[in-house]
């Protein structure tokens, strides 16, 4: 059987997404009449056309954008980016992470049900915090979607003496494929950015 496997690019996807032409320093590049411009979120801009024409542009984030991968869709805040991996062997991975070390990882499978290896997930991720010492306590938990859907699979706590990682994976499935989802945030972050995650599961739709 294969290994539910976690990409190691993650942050790296995720700084890397979205990023235009590296030439003038902004992140996305507008093209009006044929006329290319380098803009960032929140830039207004007077722009020439070729009949010469003076136009001024503005480029605003939305406040919640509804990201769409294959067999499931979530709402998230305009500013982040969803970055997705190719695992191989039928294996797509979407991650959301903030730059606080928010996490979002989407895993969707063909041909394997994850829903029994949601533990070797967990095991994945937290291996380098107990190799350095950290403890760790889990349990069974389950999420019901809007939609009614069930998702079953194990949260769980690393604690160090600096700080307390919350972790849930989650996924549902049949044999031809199914979807995993695991969230990460450290525990003095909640008041800031348990919200992402709280969008997260009240928006989310997943088809299987």
């Amino acid at each position: 059987m294969r290994l539910l496997r976690l990409a190691t690019a993650i942050a790296i996807g995720w700084l890397a997404a979205s990023h235009a032409n590296a030439g003038d320093g902004k992140g996305f590049r507008l093209t009006i009449d044929g006329v290319q411009v380098g803009i960032n979120p929140g830039d207004t801009l007077e722009v020439t056309t070729k009949d010469g024409r003076k136009v001024q542009v503005e480029l605003q984030r939305s406040d919640t954008v509804t990201f769409t991968g294959a067999k499931f869709s979530f709402d998230h805040d305009g500013k982040f980016t969803v970055a997705k991996t190719d695992l191989g062997d039928g294996v797509q991975q979407y991650a959301l992470m903030t730059p606080m070390g928010t996490g979002i990882i989407i895993q969707v499978y063909k041909g394997l049900n994850p829903s029994s290896n949601t533990d070797v997930m967990l095991q994945q991720m937290v291996q380098e915090s107990i190799t350095g010492g950290a403890k760790i306590s889990k349990h069974a938990t389950e999420r019901t979607l809007p939609s009614g859907s069930v998702l079953k699979g194990v949260k769980a706590e690393t604690i160090t003496d600096d700080d307390v990682m919350e972790y849930e994976i989650v996924a549902t499935g049949r044999p031809e494929g199914g979807v995993l989802i695991a969230t990460f945030l450290n525990k003095e972050n909640i008041p800031k950015e348990g919200v992402i995650l709280d969008k997260l599961w009240s928006t989310l739709k997943v088809d299987f």
